[in-house]
């Protein structure tokens, strides 16, 4: 079984994606990035879906749920990149479009 950093991580590297924080939860990798923005480079490379939900007071946390390329046996690995935006805020047209 490919461990999901690593993999998450060789992901990155082939599409030149960001990473910021890099973790692993019940066999999904976790990115946690600082901008917003990087949430659309990775939509780019990986398509997917994504998910706004309440953080705070004022805030929320957008989710793009995504995974790698199949292997050579059909599997892939999940990937979640997660980043914070004020309610207020405007975000990408291509957050918006691909929301569950």
């Amino acid at each position: 079984m490919t461990d999901p950093i690593t993999a998450a991580q060789t992901t990155a590297d082939h599409h030149t994606l960001p990473t910021g924080r890099l973790t692993r939860y019940d066999g999904a990798a976790h990115i946690f990035l600082d901008d917003i923005n990087g949430l659309v480079q990775w939509l780019d490379a990986t398509g997917g879906y994504t998910t706004c939900r309440p953080a705070g007071p004022g805030v929320v946390l957008w989710t793009l749920i995504t995974h790698t390329e199949p292997r050579g046996d059909g599997t892939a690995t999940p990937i979640l990149v997660h980043s914070l935006a004020l309610a207020c805020e405007l975000v990408p047209d291509e957050l918006t479009t691909a929301a569950a």
